[in-house]
């Protein structure tokens, strides 16, 4: 009796186990592969995750390829109802990425669009950037 109820719990746990990777494979579909776009020297990957309400920036030295950790990255995002968001992206890392991320309503189908301000210390920022902000715009589509 008592092998059985051991075999019971370990099938349960194998199920739970098969149906949580299901979920969060399926949740990791749901996000976009990323927009990617260079302005002075910073390379800016937006990634969407609508399932999630979520939004990462990952910024990168565009000539090295090494990921800007130190910024100050704030986003006005106009939905397709017209009404806009104005959110302050937080630093962090996860596994081997670290991105500048927050929620953000994306419940309605259509298309945002994101205006996006990166404030780099001169110190720290790539070659060949000047400026105090870096701008970059981007446009998705939730469908």
């Amino acid at each position: 009796m008592k092998m059985i109820r051991i075999s019971a719990v370990f099938g349960l746990a194998a199920v739970l186990v098969f149906f949580w990777m299901q979920t969060a494979s399926a949740q990791m579909e749901h996000r976009s592969a990323g927009e990617a776009k260079t302005t002075d020297g910073i390379k800016a990957v937006l990634k969407v995750t609508p399932s999630q309400n979520m939004v990462d920036l990952l910024l990168y030295d565009f000539k090295t390829g090494k990921a800007i950790t130190e910024a100050k990255v704030a986003v006005k995002v106009k939905g397709p109802d017209n009404k806009v968001q104005e959110k302050e992206l937080l630093g962090m890392q996860m596994g081997e990425e670290f991105s500048f991320m927050n929620r953000l309503d994306t419940a309605k189908k259509g298309s945002y669009s994101f205006a996006i301000a990166v404030e780099v210390e001169k110190k720290l920022a790539p070659e060949g950037f000047n400026q105090g902000k870096v701008k970059f715009n981007f446009v998705y589509e939730v469908k």
